[in-house]
């Protein structure tokens, strides 16, 4: 039997080797690399917690230094809650957020007095801040809000 003549293409297997195994890589690694994106896709949770150490989260508003919101003012029929100066009186701290840093008051930090009343604050950095200008810091800390650097 004879091969009949064709004016087919070469197969591949007529191809140097050199050239056959760098086709078979760039393929094989394109294919690899478009099924890695297909998957990660697939798994992506976009509004979803970051993992990892959950010490971690706690320094992301002191980075993003976010706005807390505001404590409820006292309103009318909400007299039995207290006020600021019950807190005075009683040395409870007047603020659940740190004015300098933005995050949630550390219970084991040390505190300072403003006005007569107990400042708390967030990280160790945030003290000694607030002693070279309590006359700017204070009010902040008294309105529980957090400094908006801009």
């Amino acid at each position: 039997m004879s091969r009949p003549n064709t004016s087919w293409p070469t197969p591949p297997e007529s191809l140097p080797p050199m050239i056959r195994h760098a086709f078979l890589f760039v393929g094989t690694f394109a294919a690899g690399a478009l099924i890695a994106l297909i998957v990660r896709a697939a798994r992506h949770e976009p509004h979803a917690e970051p993992a990892g150490d959950s010490a971690r989260r706690e320094y992301a508003p002191m980075v993003a230094n976010t706005l807390a919101p505001l404590a409820p003012a006292a309103a009318e029929g909400h007299s039995g809650h207290g006020t600021a100066a019950d807190a005075a009186d009683s040395g409870k701290l007047v603020n659940t957020v740190c004015a300098i840093c933005g995050m949630d008051v550390d219970p084991a930090m040390p505190t300072e007095k403003y006005q007569g009343r107990t400042i708390g604050f967030g990280c160790k950095m945030c003290p000694p801040k607030f002693r070279a200008d309590p006359d700017y810091y204070g009010p902040f800390y008294l309105r529980n809000e957090v400094i908006k650097r801009g």
